[in-house]
């Protein structure tokens, strides 16, 4: 039975994404943001007040027409006013610029520590979906969308809720017709924001899969991980050919929207064109039957520009800015309410024992488990060879046996702690691994010795230590400058590694963490069998006082073991020592005679 889909993609209210994300933001540095607030809204007031001083320049003007002299002092009282708040207003923004600039940087800092911890905590099996790697994909511009929603805010409900409020009390207290006016302007390009809102929120979740694709296309094509074998297998025309293939469709996609989008915006722009003309026909026949001043008419006439331009501001800037971000806000809040490995922290022994029983464990989307009604127990101090074919279920069984993943039916239990009500980081701090697939971090030879127990104390000693158990020292050839020695060419006297190379540097980091549960997870692939071999007897020295696993399709080593369980098919065909297991000829025997030339010689 096909297992149930863990993403069923929820929407987001605009209400969620505000409570979700606005309150981590403002908590950067609640100080700059309500220096920010109170600037913003000083800003609003002395906009709002220019139409007032408008009113009486003008009816100043207007007076001295018609008594032909005198008030020419006022009217200069009046227009210095005018310019004092245009230049003060100017000040005050340079001072909200850089005060946005200094919060906005905070705020990206302390979102991106959010992201940080919440990758530590999130349950692995999520790796396994693809619809959630689209989510954390686009995580990132989430963020950065959600601090200009805040700044959206910000401008419409410190900025322009207080002007139009001030200027719809100065247009009511001459004529309450004014006021309604403004609906003809205000009306079309709210409905198309509306409208806006909701193409793009379906752009984006067609698009982030295909945007995910093309981006490893390039990557494919242009990083040194993949160069060698993309320039050997001559592939750079089937990754360009594929990548053309998703660009094509996502500008299609692009031009779609932005038909549509163009459209209706030019719809709501002819209705808004429609009203402006509305509103000044009304001033005319207001004026002339005497219903406002020429002052009046004056301040309203040349403020509707401004008015329209605030419009704008609102609708085509702000409320425009936020029905774009949305969407993507909608993924970065998905992305944070993103189930987490929780569970108690507990304080595990130093001697590990692991009871397994009856687990199954199938990945999100499959119709098979990957591992089916297996049980076992592992003693403290116990090094136990877990071993099979390609996809027979082996590394999933051990990334359930630390708690990594949780399984499906039966239970997994560390000392007696059960891995689904304990947190894994209980179990990490416990834990050391080398895994097949090997991370090359662009670090120096001592970070990437370090990275994974930073806290303790490096010396030379602990660091040769681990080098030696992984087969180099740092005085390797390839390693010219010792530990300190950039282990990337992306840097300035950084060296490229080979497989090999990278591999021991992993395993080195493995060994370098104190631990009372080491895992070797296939870590030899790019080593040869007799290296392998010397390898594997360092890590048998290492372990004799640990619980431990190798996990491995190749044999050669794994007679050190003290128990090898043979997995097929998601299950345990065979469990035994090497010569238990050969004395029965089953599936172990089969694979291990198969395997046997490589180890002739190390024989």
């Amino acid at each position: 039975m096909k297992k149930k889909d863990i993403n069923k993609k929820p929407r987001v209210g605009f209400f969620k994404c505000v409570r979700n994300t606005i309150p981590i933001i403002i908590g950067a540095s609640p100080g700059l943001f309500a220096l920010g607030c109170v600037i913003i809204v000083v800003q609003s007031i002395l906009a709002s007040a220019q139409i007032y001083v408008l009113e009486f320049a003008f009816n100043g003007v207007t007076a001295i027409s018609e008594a032909g002299g005198g008030a020419v002092l006022d009217i200069v009282l009046w227009l210095a006013v005018y310019a004092g708040s245009f230049i003060f207003a100017t000040i005050l923004g340079q001072i909200a610029n850089r005060t946005d600039t200094d919060f906005m940087y905070r705020a990206e800092n302390r979102q991106t520590k959010q992201r940080f911890d919440k990758m530590a905590k999130l349950a692995p099996i999520i790796f396994e979906d693809t619809d959630r790697l689209d989510d954390i994909e686009k995580s990132s511009a989430g963020a950065d969308s959600a601090r200009s929603l805040l700044n959206t805010i910000k401008q419409i409900v410190l900025y322009h809720i207080p002007y139009f409020v001030v200027t719809s009390i100065y247009l009511a207290s001459r004529d309450p017709w004014l006021v309604a006016s403004l609906l003809m302007i205000f009306l079309p390009t709210l409905l198309y924001q509306y409208l806006v809102k909701k193409i793009y929120r379906d752009k984006e979740d067609k698009a982030a899969p295909d945007r995910r694709l093309s981006a490893h296309y390039i990557e494919c094509s242009t990083s040194e991980k993949f160069f060698k074998e993309t320039r050997i297998l001559g592939g750079f025309g089937y990754f360009f050919r594929s990548f053309h293939v998703l660009w094509a469709r996502i500008m299609k996609l692009d031009r779609s929207v932005w038909l549509k989008d163009n459209w209706m915006f030019f719809l709501a722009e002819l209705l808004t064109f429609a009203g402006k003309m509305g509103v000044y026909y009304m001033l005319f026949r207001f004026l002339l039957v005497g219903r406002i001043t020429m002052g009046e008419f004056a301040a309203v006439f040349t403020s509707v520009n401004t008015i329209e331009d605030k419009l704008h501001q609102l609708f085509y800037g702000s409320f425009a800015s936020a029905s774009r971000d949305l969407p993507f806000i909608e993924n970065y809040v998905r992305y944070l309410d993103f189930p987490e490995n929780d569970g108690m922290e507990v304080e595990l022994p130093y001697e590990i024992g692991i009871d397994v029983r009856d687990v199954s464990f199938s990945y999100p989307n499959t119709e098979e488990p990957a591992v089916r009604g297996v049980t076992f127990s592992v003693k403290p101090r116990e090094t136990v060879a877990i071993v099979g074919e390609n996809g027979s279920g082996k590394s999933t069984l051990i990334k359930l046996l630390i708690g990594y993943y949780r399984p499906d039916g039966g239970d997994v239990k560390i000392c007696g702690w059960n891995t689904k009500e304990i947190s894994f980081s209980s179990v990490a701090r416990r834990l050391s691994a080398v895994y097949q697939r090997y991370p090359h971090y662009a670090l120096t030879l001592k970070e990437n010795l370090i990275i994974g127990q930073y806290e303790k104390e490096s010396t030379d000693e602990n660091m040769r230590e681990a080098c030696a158990m992984a087969g180099f020292s740092p005085e390797e050839e390839w390693l010219p400058n010792g530990f300190d020695t950039m282990l990337s060419r992306e840097f300035d006297d950084g060296v490229g590694l080979s497989g090999g190379q990278v591999q021991r540097v992993s395993i080195a980091r493995g060994f370098y963490r104190d631990s009372s549960i080491i895992i070797l997870d296939e870590p030899t692939a790019a080593i040869d069998p007799i290296e392998e071999a010397r390898i594997y007897g360092r890590f048998a020295e290492l372990s004799r006082d640990k619980t431990s696993f190798i996990v491995t399709h190749r044999l050669g080593s794994v007679r050190l073991a003290d128990r090898i369980i043979m997995m097929k098919d998601g299950k345990i065909a065979e469990t035994g020592t090497h010569d238990e297991l050969m004395a029965k000829d089953g599936e172990y025997k089969k694979m291990f005679d198969s395997q046997r030339q490589w180890y002739e010689d190390e024989a």
